[in-house]
């Protein structure tokens, strides 16, 4: 599943960049046929490769590792699915999850003063 995560974020941002995948390669310094397994789910990257990757798209390296936004394209329910039951083997107790959204400003604001509420309630545990 992490393979597919991080492919669809690669692939995310090559187009929110208006790149293509050879310049991806260029600027990463990787082949294009590695570029081509890694975003095919082929490729099993190391950190270093991940980071030249991630640098190559100006995104830090975590945002290739997040859950894409629901509604990205090749992300199904299939996978929303199974990165819920990863949270549970995780350690989540039952009435948390993780979320990821695309949300105004002002919802941001909002949604990180939930966050800190609820990371307050996790330690209290």
């Amino acid at each position: 599943m992490h393979k597919k995560i991080l492919c669809v974020n690669i692939m995310r941002y090559l187009a929110l960049r208006g790149l293509k995948k050879s310049d991806l390669a260029t600027k990463a310094n990787v082949s294009i046929s590695y570029i081509s397994d890694v975003t095919n789910c082929k490729g099993n990257p190391s950190l270093d490769t991940m980071a030249a990757i991630a640098h190559a798209l100006e995104v830090p390296l975590v945002a290739l590792l997040e859950t894409p936004p629901a509604g990205t394209d090749d992300w199904g329910c299939g996978l929303t699915d199974a990165i819920l039951k990863d949270d549970a083997k995780l350690g989540l107790p039952q009435g948390f999850r993780r979320v990821s959204a695309i949300v105004t400003d002002h919802q941001a604001f909002q949604i990180d003063k939930w966050h800190k509420a609820s990371h307050d309630r996790l330690k209290a545990k």
